[in-house]
């Protein structure tokens, strides 16, 4: 795609407002320029890689090209090794950059509660949905009402 700066967005802008008020889209065209361009939106996940290969296969293979075609998302997976998350989160908080989504476990979201976004929209969808979540999970992931992190999964190790 063309960059465009500042001037000659101003110019395009300009021209179109003013071609929209007197002679609608075919004075949009005439002015040589696109009123706006569409852009593309993408997540980007990171989640250990599973114990099992065949599941992270089954995630790029299935679950990323679902997401694009069902909701036009550009889902970027990427699997690392399970001790090296909480170095990316910090690593992410500090920068402001990284992954939009942490697969987390535990309390972590408690541990970087002032860096994470209100999901409260999210879990109680998914809650209604699937039954409510356990004392536990609820604990967990959030803070007062505010829910910071979505319980997906209770698993009891013996």
């Amino acid at each position: 795609m063309t960059r465009i700066d500042r001037r000659r967005l101003l110019k395009f802008s300009g021209a179109g407002a003013i071609a929209a008020s007197t002679g609608g889209v075919a004075a949009i065209i005439a002015s040589g320029g696109a009123p706006a361009y569409a852009q593309e939106t993408s997540i980007h996940w990171l989640r250990w890689s599973d114990f099992v290969p065949a599941s992270d296969q089954l995630l790029k293979s299935k679950i990323v090209p679902q997401c694009e075609k069902a909701l036009g998302i550009k889902l970027n997976l990427e699997m690392i090794n399970a001790n090296d998350i909480q170095a990316r989160i910090t690593a992410a908080i500090q920068s402001g950059s990284g992954p939009d989504i942490f697969y987390v476990i535990g309390n972590w979201p408690q541990l970087y509660v002032e860096s994470v976004s209100d999901v409260s929209d999210v879990a109680a969808e998914m809650g209604k949905a699937q039954g409510g979540y356990y004392d536990i999970s609820k604990a967990v992931a959030t803070v007062g009402q505010k829910w910071i992190g979505v319980p997906w999964t209770t698993g009891a190790g013996c």
